[in-house]
């Protein structure tokens, strides 16, 4: 079967897709369309991926069918996510493949549902008929890391903070990140450690404050990393904190440690996927607590790293 799914979105709503495509594998042929970076993370699991602001497919979206193709040429079923309320999308997909059944699902679950989006999305393509077993491809995204080995202790010489996300509302403010970094710097468990902000295009703001503020010969600030050197850094880490953002997603399927901070998000949507993960959730305008609470499950974190790779645990909410 040739199976065409579009999804777009950033990159942690990319990455909620794999754990569907890891149980896919071998039994279907896909065609993935995503927007970047998300879709580089993906390419590995699908016959192939196509950047969705590449040329071509701005018709998905015309008010009426053009009489130009889609730059996909054969599916045998069709599964979209976006929020089609005109119906142009449906439109021009049933124009395109005019025999081929077509899907559209919303882009993410219901509040009201209350599902994990990645268990969400296996259902759709599930009830879109392809075989894909919702329960087990969650599962085994929190048992094992999907996009590689875990690393071995002995290449993990850091740690890592990322103190932002594309949704001001998740972000704890700067000076909270500050506190966070002087007090790791000082655990004797860590002292051996470098410390790594790790600031994207969302956080290009803060670049300025952390350089004037983060004087530790210990610390170093990397701005945009390309993606080898992201993955690099990610898995070279003994642990990884940051708010509910693409890149907290892509930390605990790389089976990094990660310490996952969520405010403004629902974390029984969104809690990362991956075999060593700690959600921490806290509303609170004091921080001492919270960040007793990251210190703790810092050294939890922090020793299970230096234990067999084997061990496994499933995430846990302090609240």
């Amino acid at each position: 079967m040739n199976v065409l799914i579009i999804r777009p979105g950033a990159l942690g709503d990319t990455l909620m897709v794999l754990p569907a495509l890891a149980n896919l594998t071998g039994k279907a042929s896909i065609t993935f369309v995503a927007r970047q970076p998300g879709l580089d993370y993906i390419r590995s699991f699908v016959l192939g991926g196509l950047d969705l602001e590449g040329a071509g497919w701005h018709r998905l979206f015309l008010d009426s069918p053009d009489e130009h193709c889609l730059p996909v040429s054969r599916a045998d079923l069709v599964v979209a996510f976006f929020s089609d309320e005109a119906g142009n999308i449906r439109q021009n997909l049933n124009a395109r493949f005019p025999h081929v059944p077509v899907h559209i699902f919303p882009s993410f679950p219901s509040e009201k549902k209350n599902m994990h989006a990645a268990r969400y999305i296996a259902e759709c393509l599930k009830s879109a008929g392809l075989p894909v077993d919702p329960e087990k491809s969650v599962e085994n995204a929190v048992r094992r890391p999907l996009l590689g080995d875990i690393a071995s202790p002995a290449v993990r010489n850091r740690i890592v903070l990322h103190p932002g996300s594309g949704d001001p509302k998740k972000n704890h403010p700067p000076g909270f990140w500050l506190k966070l970094l002087k007090g790791l710097g000082q655990k004797a468990a860590f002292k051996e450690l470098k410390l790594f902000v790790l600031l994207g295009p969302a956080e290009k703001h803060l670049r300025s404050f952390f350089e004037k503020n983060l004087r530790s010969p210990r610390a170093e600030i990397r701005f945009c990393p390309e993606k080898d050197h992201l993955i690099e850094i990610l898995r070279q880490a003994t642990l990884y904190i940051g708010h509910d953002s693409g890149i907290t997603h892509l930390s605990a399927m790389l089976g990094t440690p990660t310490i996952a901070l969520f405010r403004g998000s629902n974390v029984n949507q969104w809690s990362p996927l991956g075999p060593c993960v700690r959600v921490i959730q806290d509303n609170s305008p004091a921080y001492s607590i919270l960040i007793e609470n990251v210190f703790q499950a810092a050294m939890d974190l922090h020793f299970l790293s230096r234990q067999s790779l084997s061990i496994l645990k499933q995430p846990f909410i302090l609240s």
